[in-house]
């Protein structure tokens, strides 16, 4: 199953979640059941691969939409909210996952074999502790291409430096099951006879940890601009892997989104 770059990032970026967030929190009407939408275009910088030490720089299409307060499309995916309360909240959504190896994407990857991009199910939770917020979300691959399960806890804050001008930033952490690990991050006798790599057993466990900051300013009622960046470190057998060129990367993105 090969699912188009375009259509994929739609539902990618760090900075260009919050902004949708934060456009669909301004506009939020518990009980307006009218369209909200909010659409926009940039670029994301982004490893080719997990643990490469090489970037890709991709357009990034960015999308909200909103129905009331039960549907949704946005990084998210398509989804509803199970559960909306003033302090807390519950989705269950279905999304790309934009990860991916290619092993014509580099030399080192050789022999190793493609890992393709999936389509994930997610259930997330977030819960509002006064100025922070924490969300889990627990995500699994339905396409049956070697992602397997990831689980993902974050903890952030928001600042309104002013009117216009606000940042969210935080701390996050994935675990990730034995599936996505072999796909990723093993190297079985096959694959190290035809790549050169010695072989590698990798098993569930944190895969990483990241510190990420978004911003989000206000160039009128209707046009914002948005950015996002964040610093990642693999973490235990990820970390140590012989497919992993760099255990540290970044991720940045931009955009302009139009509020209709």
């Amino acid at each position: 199953m090969h699912l188009p770059r375009l259509a994929l990032l739609t539902f990618s970026g760090v900075g260009l979640c919050y902004a949708g967030t934060l456009v669909a929190q301004n506009h939020d009407d518990a009980h307006d059941k009218s369209w909200q939408v909010s659409a926009g275009a940039g670029v994301i910088a982004r490893p080719d691969f997990p643990g490469s030490d090489s970037v890709e720089v991709l357009p990034l299409p960015a999308l909200n939409v909103t129905y009331g307060d039960r549907w949704f499309l946005n990084a998210d995916g398509l989804g509803a909210y199970l559960v909306r309360r003033n302090h807390s909240s519950l989705t269950f959504s279905l999304a790309p996952d934009v990860t991916q190896r290619d092993e014509s994407d580099s030399s080192h990857l050789r022999g190793l074999g493609d890992v393709n991009r999936t389509a994930i199910a997610r259930l997330k939770g977030a819960y509002n502790l006064g100025p922070v917020t924490a969300t889990a979300a627990v995500s699994t691959d339905i396409a049956d291409q070697g992602h397997g399960t990831v689980a993902e806890l974050t903890l952030q804050s928001r600042a309104d430096v002013t009117q216009r001008f606000s940042l969210n930033y935080g701390i996050a952490a994935r675990w990730i099951d034995d599936e996505y690990a072999r796909s990723f991050f093993a190297v079985d006798p096959q694959q190290s006879q035809r790549s050169g790599l010695s072989e590698y057993e990798a098993q569930s466990g944190v895969g990483d940890a990241r510190l990420f900051v978004n911003a989000v300013y206000a160039l009128s009622p209707r046009w914002i601009v948005a950015a996002g960046a964040s610093a990642a470190q693999l973490q235990g057998d990820a970390k140590d892997s012989p497919i992993a060129e760099d255990d540290s990367y970044f991720q940045f993105d931009a955009a302009v989104i139009y509020r209709f």
